[in-house]
C-alpha cells in the first residue's frame, strides 16, 4: 500500500513540474490562396470588408470561412472581438459585415438599493 502511495505522489509531482505551455500550441491557420482586401470600411461598431483572391479570382463558398477569419482579424480595434454577421457576393467579390464588441471592466460600485425587486 505504501508503495502505491509513493508512486502516486511521484506521478503527481512529475506532472506538477511540467511546463503546461510546452503542450499548448497555437491553432494552425487554414491554408489556401492569398486573399486580397479590396475595401474595408468601419462605421460605429460594424465593419464591412470586401475581398477576393489576390489573382482576382472569386472566393468559393468552400473557402468562405477562411476569408471570414481574415476579415475578423483586421476589422476590430484592440480589445474588441469580432462577430461575423451577413455575407454577400457581388461582382466577383465577397463582402462580410463584422460586428465588433468589447467588454469593459470597472472598479465602480453601483448602488442598486433604489431598484425594484
Amino acid at each position: 500500500m505504501m508503495r502505491k502511495t509513493v508512486l502516486s505522489l511521484l506521478g503527481v509531482t512529475a506532472l506538477a513540474a511540467c511546463d503546461p505551455s510546452a503542450f499548448q500550441t497555437a491553432p494552425e491557420k487554414p491554408k489556401g490562396p492569398p486573399i486580397e482586401i479590396t475595401k474595408a470600411v468601419r462605421a460605429g461598431d460594424t465593419a464591412k470588408i470586401t475581398m477576393r483572391y489576390k489573382d482576382g479570382g472569386v472566393i468559393p463558398r468552400e473557402d468562405e470561412s477562411r476569408a471570414v477569419l481574415k476579415a475578423m482579424e483586421i476589422s476590430c480595434q484592440e480589445g474588441e472581438s469580432g462577430i461575423p454577421d451577413t455575407r454577400t457576393r457581388a461582382e466577383g467579390q465577397l463582402t462580410v459585415n463584422i460586428f465588433c464588441v468589447g467588454v469593459l471592466t470597472s472598479d465602480e460600485v453601483i448602488d442598486g438599493s433604489g431598484l425594484k425587486s
